[in-house]
């Protein structure tokens, strides 16, 4: 096998066969080049098919053996390169009469995982509004990642009413799936590491059938693939990993970077090798990555370089709002694709999946094609088309089809059975949905037809205002207000799936705002007809050249040789929910890191100097990670190119204007961050921009780090005094 390609860190990490290896994978650094030569030099030069390749994905793992294909031909069936799911899969049908099941065990998917839960929810006679199946089904799957059994999960949750009521279902739940021969996707890697755990002829079994081991995205790890890895190596220990800690971006779905990070104390003859040749990105692009990584303290010491050009320098922009960020990045789309560049080329990154409503409105109005990646539409996003359709019944209130969609959302005890009722009763009357909900003679229970009722005088009281020339962004806050759907939400803040929909809604009225301040005579109904015209354009799937929208963590792995960075303030990037982790901040400067490494020859950042949450103006604060970036990335230029001819009402500041100085006191928001030395004291009540009056439970940590827990009504919430806008009353 030819080894001229290889640069020589990469053919050292090929020819290391015996022992354990830690590949140290820079982003851009050709690390499938290096397993897949890794895997094909020990099947020519060591003349055996004793290998084991895990990845994460179905596509990463059909990619690596077609490489290996290329360059070896007859591979044996034994040569397994697998994911960590389809490898268990393949080891449980096999031993199934270990387990004393049925080889032919069904496995549950998300749909029918739920419908058991919804049910053994009914059985327990809980309250399935507080018990989601969805959210059971998220618990359950991070318990058994984590290896966490039931009173252990009791325990952590120091014993509350709810988590024992978890555990309680938890326990029902395995019992019935034990029943029905069934596993869970979550079950597949716990089950081969009990069994393994359980059984040492079992494991020995697998150990001398996969006597060399590789495992890709080793940073990705969680606990059980870490278990079940450490068990396959066993005391040969032919294990090779390969990965960067510096990547590392899905702790919130269980990924352990310590198990890269202690690689070397798991194994301390471990031989290393850094990767740290990047084939991707121009040299200034490769120094603004390496210089603000560097700034993370929990990390593997290396530095990424290039012997690509210097290429141009890194822009740094500064709009006044997000509509002027958005139509900056579609001009220069536009202009370069003039000058002959394929749609293709170009990526818009943003943190949270909210803030593509922006980018989507001014490519559709350029006419550029464009696809969202990893995600929906914003116009066709469950919860959008849920605003949509309340505001579709106060429009028309004879639209049953919209009503019957919201009807029970958010939860409000109206049951299949008296839907069924209400809608014979409308029909046998010939009256509207909405008409039957408020008739007298409606025929339902107590409950029900208080419920009915209730919900029957909120839309009359919404119609009411829309006939009274209300604008629709107020009814808008109404119907968020009054449904109790945003509370619903506010209860569940700590989910990020909930957070997600919060700001999804939150973009929606914005847009009802800039919709207002754009026509001179707006109404609900002309509103809703511009987003029925949204949301019934041609499906993007046929297309072939687009631009890719997507937010930052589906961005890894892929790259591109332009990219647009936008969205970078503070409390969005980094994204104030990470913030209240402990090692939040860190997370979000590796995820900016995986940012900046997706670009190839150039790079666009962006920030805003105000934004709009429910249509208010609020000023905001660069991200701190851009005063990180040294200010010979953008080309020794030291003025940020401030753009935007919109200003929304708010407050004036002064700015210096310097990419070098960037920095959070030159931002004057309504509310000054108290500062990381303020006088600020458990019990002492102040007031935030976004969750108004609070009291401060707990003053913890010293200078940046200074941070501080309040409780606004029931909800509690961590913040760093030096970049929260607080004031104290």
């Amino acid at each position: 096998m030819d080894l001229d390609g290889l640069n020589e860190p990469q053919r050292s990490a090929v020819e290391k066969l015996d022992g354990p290896v830690l590949i140290l994978a820079g982003a851009g650094s050709g690390k499938t080049r290096v397993i897949t030569h890794r895997i094909a030099n020990l099947i020519l030069n060591r003349r055996t098919d004793s290998i084991c390749a895990l990845t994460f994905t179905n596509k990463a793992a059909a990619e690596m053996l077609e490489r290996v294909r290329n360059l070896v031909q007859n591979i044996s069936p034994n040569v397994q390169v697998k994911t960590f799911h389809s490898l268990c899969l393949f080891i449980l049908r096999r031993e199934a009469a270990t387990l004393g099941i049925d080889s032919g065990f069904t496995v549950y998917d998300t749909t029918l995982q739920e419908s058991l839960l919804k049910q053994v929810v009914k059985d327990l006679h809980e309250d399935p509004k507080q018990y989601k199946p969805s959210t059971l089904v998220g618990i359950f799957s991070s318990m058994k990642d984590s290896m966490t059994g039931a009173d252990e999960y009791v325990r952590k949750e120091d014993f509350s009413h709810r988590s024992q009521v978890i555990a309680k279902i938890y326990s029902e739940y395995e019992s019935r799936k034990r029943k029905n021969q069934a596993f869970d996707f979550g079950d597949l890697i716990l089950r081969v590491v009990r069994l393994f755990e359980e059984n040492p002829t079992v494991l020995t079994k697998y150990q001398e059938r996969w006597r060399f081991v590789m495992v890709d995205e080793y940073q990705d790890t969680n606990k059980v693939q870490y278990r079940l890895v450490r068990l396959l190596a066993g005391e040969r220990g032919n294990l090779c990993v390969v990965g960067d800690d510096d990547q590392s971006i899905y702790s919130w779905r269980g990924a352990d970077i310590t198990n890269i990070l202690n690689f070397e104390k798991d194994f301390p003859d471990a031989f290393v090798v850094k990767l740290e040749e990047n084939y991707r990105s121009t040299g200034r692009i490769i120094r603004a990555a390496s210089k603000v990584i560097a700034h993370n303290p929990d990390r593997k010491e290396k530095e990424l370089f290039t012997n690509n050009s210097e290429g141009e320098p890194i822009r740094l922009s500064e709009f006044e709002n997000e509509t002027e960020e958005a139509y900056d990045a579609v001009r220069k789309i536009r202009a370069e694709s003039a000058r002959g560049s394929e749609y293709k080329e170009f990526a818009i990154f943003y943190r949270t999946n909210a803030q593509s409503r922006y980018f989507e409105e001014g490519l559709r109005s350029s006419g550029i094609p464009y696809k969202i990646f990893g995600g929906f539409r914003f116009f066709d996003r469950a919860e959008i088309k849920d605003m949509v359709a309340y505001l579709s019944v106060i429009a028309n209130p004879m639209d049953s089809v919209s009503l019957l969609r919201i009807v029970n959302n958010p939860p409000r005890g109206i049951g299949e059975a008296s839907l069924e009722k209400m809608r014979e009763f409308s029909l046998d009357r010939g009256i509207s949905f909405l008409e039957a909900l408020g008739h007298h003679d409606l025929p339902l229970k107590k409950a029900a037809f208080a419920k009915a009722k209730e919900l029957y005088h909120l839309f009359s009281d919404l119609i009411e205002m829309k006939e009274k020339g209300e604008p629709p962004s107020k009814i808008a806050l109404e119907v968020l207000a009054r449904s109790g759907w945003a509370e619903h939400l506010e209860r569940n803040s700590q989910d990020e799936e909930s957070v997600s929909r919060l700001e999804n809604i939150r973009e929606f009225v914005n847009s009802i705002v800039e919709y207002e301040e754009r026509e001179d005579s707006p109404s609900l109904e002309e509103y809703l007809n511009q987003i029925s015209l949204l949301t019934s354009e041609e499906d993007s799937a046929q297309l072939t050249d687009y631009v890719h929208l997507m937010t930052v963590h589906n961005a890894k792995g892929l790259e591109f040789p332009v990219v647009f960075l936008t969205g970078l303030e503070e409390g969005i990037f980094p994204h104030a929910m990470s913030l209240e982790e402990p090692k939040g901040e860190q997370e979000e400067r590796r995820l900016f890191y995986v940012a900046l490494t997706r670009a190839g020859k150039k790079l666009n950042l962006s920030y805003c100097k105000y934004t709009r949450k429910f249509g208010r103006v609020e000023p905001m604060i660069p991200s701190r990670f851009l005063s990180e970036i040294p200010t010979e990335c953008f080309g020794g230029e030291s003025t940020v190119s401030q753009k935007g001819v919109r200003k929304p009402e708010g407050p004036p500041r002064a700015y210096a204007g310097t990419v070098s100085n960037l920095s959070f006191s030159e931002f004057e928001p309504s509310a000054e961050p108290l500062g990381e030395e303020a006088e600020i004291r458990e019990g002492d009540r102040i007031r935030h921009s976004q969750f108004g009056p609070g009291t401060v439970l707990a003053v913890s940590g010293h200078g940046k780090n200074r941070k501080v827990k309040i409780r606004f009504g029931s909800l509690e919430k961590n913040f760093f005094l030096a970049y929260t806008p607080l004031e104290k009353i």
